[in-house]
């Protein structure tokens, strides 16, 4: 006869219940702890919002910190770029201002050593050949021209007032004149004036109109004196330039 199988006691029943609860608490406890442990690792935090659980990670909010200090630092960067172009920028000026100072004054050390040769000549009468080639240099001087030297002439309370006979030599009002730095532009300007001031030769009709449309274009641009820069927006002053330049400054003698 087949022995039954005894069922369990209502003791054992209850062990058993007992048993099965406390695992799934002993498990509730250890997914916390995990969680929690995976939370405090990874720096995140467990809000609510609106009721809805949410996960923030502060490596996130690093990041966005971060983020904004590399633009500051790009902006930086570009602020230090326009400084160093503006600093090169006063340097190059500085530069053309100090080679017109040079050639002005061994300009007017010529005009200087004219005169004293002149009072030999005229006064002492022992004039020497080296005194002769001295006056003729500082003659030759004295009639051409100096656009931005002879500028600063109508600055001041004591200055020139004539500043329409200024125009005439050199095209441009002297009050513009003295801001040119432009080496090219003032030889240009000097031209005209050698032109213009010559006793024995005559400007072609040509040259003066070139001039003209030079001195327009120019003063059209606002005296930007980047017109013969590669890539520059006055490439109509650059023509006309170029165009002045090339073109016969005296009539054919007769």
């Amino acid at each position: 006869m087949q022995k039954c199988q005894e069922e369990p006691s209502p003791e054992d029943q209850d062990d058993s219940k007992c048993d099965a609860t406390g695992s799934k608490e002993e498990m509730k406890n250890v997914m916390k702890d995990v969680c929690k442990q995976a939370l405090e690792e990874e720096e995140l935090e467990l809000e609510k919002v609106r009721g809805e659980a949410f996960i923030g990670n502060r490596h996130g909010l690093g990041f966005t910190g971060l983020m904004e200090c590399v633009h500051k630092l790009e902006q930086r960067d570009v602020l230090k770029d326009r400084k160093i172009t503006s600093l090169e920028d006063k340097a190059n000026s500085l530069e053309d201002q100090l080679y017109t100072l040079k050639i002005s004054i061994q300009e007017y050390s010529l005009v200087r050593n004219a005169f004293i040769s002149i009072f030999k000549r005229d006064k002492l009468n022992n004039v020497t050949e080296l005194d002769i080639d001295i006056i003729r240099k500082g003659n030759r001087m004295v009639h051409g021209g100096d656009a931005v030297m002879d500028a600063l002439l109508y600055e001041g309370l004591n200055g020139r007032r004539d500043s329409s006979t200024f125009k005439e030599l050199y095209g441009i009002h002297p009050a513009d004149v003295v801001k040119i730095t432009h080496k090219e532009t003032s030889n240009i300007l000097n031209i005209h004036a050698r032109v213009r001031a010559d006793s024995y030769k005559t400007g072609t009709d040509k040259f003066y109109q070139r001039f003209s449309e030079f001195v327009q274009l120019f003063e059209g641009s606002d005296y930007d004196e980047s017109y013969l820069t590669a890539g520059s927006q006055s490439a109509d002053v650059a023509c006309a330039y170029w165009s002045l330049l090339g073109c016969q400054r005296y009539q054919d003698s007769t």
